[in-house]
């Protein structure tokens, strides 16, 4: 077999030494005249090491480059440190360390292990046609060269993907890097084995060392993310005229002018982007790297990709048989395409959060960060999926072993009812929601459950009601005297959700407890960390028992709303020592009330649809900012529970916040508290906003039995 490889970048390199290595014959046709010093840095993390070390390319890239020690986070208005985190934990547990270098050099690096032979440059790939037998490839010299498969490695504006598919824009996300190298004898020692990022409205820059401390061209990258508007000149090229970047960064601290101050030269390149493709390719041309699935460089992971890509088709045209390419090319686009498509949404809510430009969501992202850093030490949990993977082992799988370590696993609930609300979560957001962080999440969730959980006989959401300023909506005319009220917590894991959105559930409860419901709009993190929604929702509740003397209250929730109802409950019990009334008691479905996270809260629920363990320390770091999360107020379950009132607690036994649950109602009864703990099979969390399941009726059922039960004791 004979592999033609257009484009003699990271991924066509990597592609030539993989393929060699399973005994394929690789040509690869680069347009450049001769490999130069061009590009910037980039970064390569363990996922890609294993893969560089596997193909025996790595000698020259570890001898050279930076080893990178320690992330540094801080403001750029005023150089604040906002997180400084030790890579050493995860170089420990991932088996590999981070590590910076030229572009230059990483090609240096491949071309060591390539004879001669195995690489043309001066060759440029203009055309193409599959006959069927082969494939025969045209370059710009109208010579023609035939291989059995052509491999499309030719970057963002491949050439071979324009061919195959069309011209498909790339879409420009508004924002323009500047990339220049500093002297490393030029830059502050305190910087040294460093990656620095410094983060301003509108833009961000960061700068790493590219190679080592005693490398004669040792040099550090700096490169600034400012919006395209600020660059105001026709070409962007290499200029040594950096006004317009000196002009972006002018309200930045004095520690960034000293850095800039020693740039002479900068290229300017826009960061674009595509959508993911449906297909790479047809039965005899491929494509791999940026020409298949470019992302903006925000994940650090262009060239880790390719290199996985690299590795994968190798072991894919391995494993088919003799003139079975179409066979390999499917199964190569099948393995790769869910993980690219994960790493571009990740890139681009990395880029969003870095480039804000509301203070409010500045202030939000900052305090997110430190949240994270206090509940994953070992680093940010959404890079867990990228490092932790081994791209070796997972192009040995066989097909069958790779199946069944699909990213998105199978439904696993038996009945129609809960498959159809299983697949109702999974589906609630689209990647264009996470793509946008927790604002496209928020507008997500609230579209799904606008969309899909709201029946079209529910009236209007009520009436609107000033509780000594926190917004509240009422649901049903409060009527005097001892009829009983709900307070109604919504969920949405403390980020998403609102009165609105909760009021067709708070007006079931109000008719099953015969009486009225009140929703109070607390507000949401990561803008507003805690105590923001507990000073909310026991503003509401002080209100209601001091409007409504007589009306015995019952607090409840879903999810995040849970986890407040216990937390209001504690500091009722705690702070107002009596002046204000307990609630008569607590229903809590699928209650988010411990955000300290246990290992063994973060390995249930693995089949959980809308709550996975990343998901769950995202929300709980949007949460606490800088609280410790042990704190009571924040994770009611570890708080004192003795002197709360009756509680009513249901959950589905497969759900992620399952084992929260039950903890919860063993500690409740440990401290002489009555429980009712209801645990539903084969359901999803927060079940009880699905109308359609047959447990929501039975829960509805078994809360107007306590709130009757409540009412005669």
């Amino acid at each position: 077999m004979r592999v033609i490889i257009a484009g003699g970048g990271t991924g066509g390199l990597a592609t030539a030494i993989a393929l060699r290595k399973v005994g394929i014959e690789p040509l690869v046709l680069e347009q450049a005249a001769a490999f130069t010093a061009i590009g910037a840095g980039l970064g390569l993390y363990a996922n890609a090491m294993k893969a560089l070390t596997y193909l025996g390319a790595d000698a020259y890239w570890r001898e050279n480059v930076a080893r990178i020690d320690i992330a540094e986070q801080r403001s750029l208005n005023d150089d604040e440190l906002i997180t400084s985190s030790s890579l050493d934990p995860q170089a420990a547990k991932y088996g590999e360390h981070y590590y910076c270098g030229h572009r230059a050099d990483l090609l240096s690096s491949l071309l060591a292990p390539l004879p001669p032979e195995s690489v043309r440059t001066g060759s440029r790939v203009v055309a193409f046609e599959d006959t069927g037998r082969d494939v025969r490839v045209e370059l710009a010299t109208g010579e023609e060269v035939r291989g059995d498969l052509l491999v499309g490695a030719d970057g963002l504006r491949s050439q071979t993907r324009q061919q195959l598919m069309g011209e498909r824009e790339a879409r420009f996300t508004g924002v323009v890097v500047w990339r220049g190298l500093i002297p490393r004898e030029k830059v502050p020692q305190r910087y040294d084995a460093k990656i620095m990022s410094w983060y301003g409205p509108r833009r961000h820059v960061l700068l790493y060392p590219l190679r080592h401390d005693q490398h004669q061209g040792s040099v550090y990258s700096l490169s600034a993310f400012v919006p395209a508007t600020e660059v105001r000149r026709e070409s962007w090229t290499a200029s040594g005229d950096l006004a317009d970047l000196h002009a972006s960064l002018a309200d930045s601290c004095p520690a960034m002018h000293e850095l800039v101050a020693l740039m002479d030269t900068a290229l300017i390149t826009g960061i674009y982007f595509r959508d993911p493709l449906e297909t790479w390719g047809s039965d005899r041309v491929v494509l791999l790297g940026d020409a298949a699935h470019p992302a903006p460089p925000s994940a650090g992971q262009g060239a880790g990709m390719a290199l996985e890509d690299a590795v994968m088709l190798a072991a894919c045209l391995r494993r088919a048989d003799a003139g079975n390419e179409q066979a390999a090319v499917r199964e190569y686009m099948f393995r790769r395409q869910a993980r690219t498509t994960r790493m571009l949404e990740s890139s681009r809510v990395n880029l969003r959060n870095s480039q804000t430009s509301d203070p409010v969501q500045i202030r939000a992202r900052n305090g997110y960060v430190r949240g994270l850093r206090q509940l994953s030490p070992m680093g940010p949990p959404m890079q867990e999926w990228l490092l932790a993977h081994d791209p070796v082992a997972a192009a040995q799988q066989s097909p069958a072993e790779f199946e069944q370590n699909l990213a998105v696993p199978g439904n696993p609930m038996r009945r129609p009812e809960s498959r159809r609300a299983f697949d109702l979560w999974r589906a609630a957001l689209t990647s264009e929601h996470r793509a946008a962080g927790w604002l496209g999440e928020r507008e997500g969730y609230a579209a799904f459950v606008r969309g899909k959980l709201h029946r079209a006989d529910v009236n209007g959401p009520g009436d609107s009601v000033d509780c000594d300023g926190t917004p509240a909506l009422q649901i049903g005319t409060p009527p005097r005297g001892d009829t009983p009220v709900v307070l109604h917590l919504h969920g949405g894991g403390y980020v998403m959700g609102s009165a609105e959105l909760s009021a067709p559930l708070a007006a079931r409860l109000a008719e099953a407890a015969g009486g009225w419901s009140l929703v109070p709009d607390y507000r949401l993190a990561p803008e507003q960390p805690f105590p923001a929604a507990l000073d909310d929702v026991l503003t509401a509740y002080r209100w209601l028992a001091r409007e409504y003397p007589q009306a015995p209250i019952l607090v409840s929730g879903e999810c995040a709303g849970g986890g407040l109802a216990l937390s209001l409950a504690i500091a009722l019990r705690d702070a107002d020592r009596g002046a204000t009334r307990m609630p008569a008691g607590i229903h809590v479905v699928s209650p988010f009330c411990d955000l300290a996270l246990s290992a063994e809260q973060l390995s249930a629920g693995t089949s959980d649809p809308w709550f996975n363990r990343i998901t769950l320390l995202q929300l709980a770091a949007c949460y606490i900012h800088d609280t410790d999360p042990e704190h009571a107020p924040v994770s009611p379950l570890r708080a004192d529970l003795s002197g709360l009132p009756p509680l009513l607690i249901q959950a589905a036994e497969p759900e992620a916040l399952f084992t929260s649950a039950k903890r919860l109602a063993d500690r409740s009864r440990d401290a002489d508290v009555q429980v009712t703990f209801s645990p539903v099979a084969d359901s999803v969390h927060s079940f009880i906003l699905f109308d359609f399941l047959p447990e929501t009726d039975r829960a509805l059922a078994e809360f107007a039995a306590f709130a009757r039960a409540l009412r005669a004791f």
